[in-house]
């Protein structure tokens, strides 16, 4: 026993605080890491084991977006509710448009260029008609691309069973342009006057007949008519 100034007593078991004695306590103690899974979720992922994740991953969010296009529903400035792939169809195929025909005396198109259609979309990208070039003193002639290309082509997109097998195949490596399905727009020039770009629509089948100008079974492909008003 130890004695205090006041007589007390203090019981000599008690540790040594002093200050060369201070207990010191571990705060930042590392995780103990025993038996085999402990010591792998220890070390982390690997590159390899990242790269895994990473793909499965992306695999997924291609799934969710293909049911997100088919499925998902935006209401419109018509106030008409429509799926998103056609939502972007409709856009898609008016920027056609107005590259195919223009949309104001500055901007006249390919049409007002040229002075009249390309025999496929990929007349929009790439001269394929070989068409004279543009001359600046008579603002004559083809002055592309005249629309955004993605690098797609006919034959990337085309499957069996699509009914795009009348597609000639000498535009299979023409440049295309996509649908919001994923399948190439096609323009369709029966005559002179009922020239129309032609979306598949939403089954992914062609069932326009590019032969008849005024053809009502259409199933669900989307037509919009370039140089005349809907007959249909």
């Amino acid at each position: 026993m130890l004695s205090t100034q006041d007589g007390g007593a203090v019981d000599s078991a008690l540790p040594d605080l002093s200050l060369g004695k201070r207990m010191k306590f571990q705060t930042n103690r590392r995780p103990q890491c025993h038996g085999k899974f402990m010591q792998q979720s220890c070390r982390g992922l690997t590159l390899l084991e990242l790269l895994v994740v990473l793909l499965v991953l992306i695999g997924v969010a291609g799934i969710v977006t293909l049911n997100f296009t088919d499925r998902v529903t935006v209401r419109g400035a018509d106030g008409e509710s429509r799926e998103v792939g056609e939502v972007i169809t409709l856009r898609t195929m008016q920027t056609v448009r107005e590259a195919l025909i223009g949309n104001s005396v500055s901007d006249p198109g390919y049409r007002g260029h040229v002075g009249g259609l390309p025999s496929t979309i990929g007349g929009l990208i790439e001269n394929v008609d070989t068409e004279p070039l543009f001359s600046p003193a008579n603002a004559r002639g083809w002055n592309g691309p005249y629309i955004v290309y993605e690098g797609a082509t006919y034959g990337d997109y085309i499957e069996t069973g699509d009914n795009f097998e009348n597609t000639p195949a000498s535009i299979l490596d023409e440049p295309a342009i996509l649908d919001g399905w994923g399948k190439p727009l096609l323009l369709q020039q029966p005559d002179t006057i009922n020239a129309r770009l032609v979306s598949a629509g939403a089954n992914r089948i062609l069932e326009t007949d590019d032969s008849n100008a005024v053809d009502s079974d259409r199933g669900d492909d989307i037509v919009l008519f370039l140089l005349t008003v809907d007959p249909n």
